[in-house]
């Protein structure tokens, strides 16, 4: 098996989006103050901070208080499923050219929109969030914007103010809706008021507030598909040492590793730090390197 890894780099860089492509993380912020929503409404001292040392920094300032989290949660779930792809999308152009392979491929990205699923469902192929082999692989380790927890009937949870680390809400079965739609419904659904879809925050750990263990489970998933894996694929993705859920997979596999980034230099650092010697590098963004990505999936399946 191969995996291939999407980071951010990977949306932002995919080119054919609308109404354009999924910002990086510096200037995430600027764009959901630009709603004027929750993140406009934070206090001026954690906005300076989000604005000064980037967006882990400032969420670290935020309350650790329901009532706050959960808002900036959904408001960040309906911005980054909002991006929907063009036909000329790398993403598609890339998942077009290993259509014949896509069973012997995991993919996973560390992003919370939807582009990879969109690609995927337009050309006619299902989606296993738990690679269970019910589809094509998709494991979100971070979660996902369009993972949505569902209150069981005859029950609620509204009211509950919910202050302190780890999860707020735990065992709610989750649901995998497919558009910004339906992720806007649930989110404007006053019974849903205390909960927020299961996405890690934004922020040094990437605690889980919701579901906690559904993102547990997929990371352990994640580690078993990078063990078993010839070659890891690293697309847009930036070397950050507290992601130790990522990098330590990889790390223990020692498998061949292929890295399609524009700056690469961080995570060419990390490989040579953990003496990772068999590295490829495509020094492009993901949207000019899709030949080279599937030239690279062809060699590994059916030329070693």
């Amino acid at each position: 098996m191969i995996s291939i890894i999407f980071g951010a780099g990977a949306s932002y860089g995919s080119g054919g989006c609308s109404p354009t492509n999924p910002p990086l993380g510096n200037n995430l912020f600027s764009e959901l103050e630009k709603l004027k929503g929750a993140y406009y409404k934070l206090n001026n001292d954690s906005k300076s901070v989000f604005k000064t040392e980037g967006f882990e920094a400032g969420m670290a300032t935020v309350a650790d208080d329901s009532r706050v989290i959960n808002p900036l949660q959904k408001e960040l779930a309906c911005y980054l499923s909002s991006f929907s792809i063009k036909s000329d999308n790398a993403y598609v152009r890339l998942f077009n050219k290993l259509r014949a392979c896509l069973d012997q491929i995991n993919i996973v990205t560390l992003n919370y929109d939807l582009l990879i699923e969109q690609s995927l469902a337009n050309r006619g192929f299902g989606i296993d969030y738990n690679a269970n082999g019910n589809g094509i692989n998709l494991l979100k380790p971070h979660g996902s914007s369009n993972f949505l927890p569902q209150i069981p009937k005859g029950t609620t949870i509204s009211g509950n103010i919910m202050i302190g680390g780890g999860s707020f809400v735990e065992g709610l079965e989750t649901q995998a809706v497919s558009n910004v739609d339906e992720v806007r419904k649930w989110c404007h659904d006053s019974r849903n008021s205390d909960l927020s879809p299961v996405l890690a925050m934004y922020a040094e750990g990437k605690r889980v507030v919701v579901n906690r263990n559904l993102i547990i489970n997929t990371q352990q998933k994640y580690s078993e598909i990078v063990a078993s894996s010839k070659l890891v694929i690293l697309v847009g993705i930036k070397y950050i040492p507290n992601d130790k859920h990522i990098w330590e997979p990889i790390e223990k596999a020692r498998p061949n590793v292929l890295i399609a980034d524009p700056y690469p230099q961080s995570t060419i650092d990390w490989a040579k730090d953990k003496n990772i010697t068999s590295v490829t590098i495509i020094e492009k963004g993901f949207d000019k390197s899709v030949w080279d990505l599937t030239k690279g999936v062809h060699k590994a399946l059916y030329f070693t």
